[in-house]
């Protein structure tokens, strides 16, 4: 899984990857600059995910202690550009953005998930 918590963590994706351009635009709506008083934090704002195969069936202890990606009740999912952008609201302040590829490698389990919180 690669975490994007801040602009300059965009380096860590080559600009050829077929999510680039999402985390890019993600990047640029969410982790905006915040009032003088108040920093951005990702451990109390949250981050933007992409989901690699070998992330599918695991604990995401990035994120979560036990949770694995079949395990999140989302706010929301839709698709994009042959990815599912998976929303996860922690707390009033605290939110995550998952990049699932719309890959034949997803477990029917998570496709199931994702599937019920798809929005139309």
């Amino acid at each position: 899984m690669l975490q994007f918590k801040a602009p300059q963590d965009l380096h860590t994706l080559p600009d050829s990857h077929p999510a680039y351009p999402l985390v890019q635009d993600l990047l640029n709506r969410l982790i905006v600059n915040f009032p003088e008083d108040r920093a951005y934090a990702p451990d109390d704002d949250g981050w933007i995910c992409l989901i690699e195969e070998h992330d599918v069936d695991r604990v995401l202890t990035e994120v979560w202690k036990d949770w694995t990606l079949s395990d999140v009740l989302w706010e929301g999912i839709t698709l994009k550009e042959g990815h599912y952008q998976a929303v996860y609201l922690a707390d009033n302040e605290k939110g995550f953005v998952f990049l699932i590829p719309d890959a034949p490698w997803l477990p029917d389990s998570l496709r199931e998930s994702i599937e019920y919180y798809l929005d139309p």
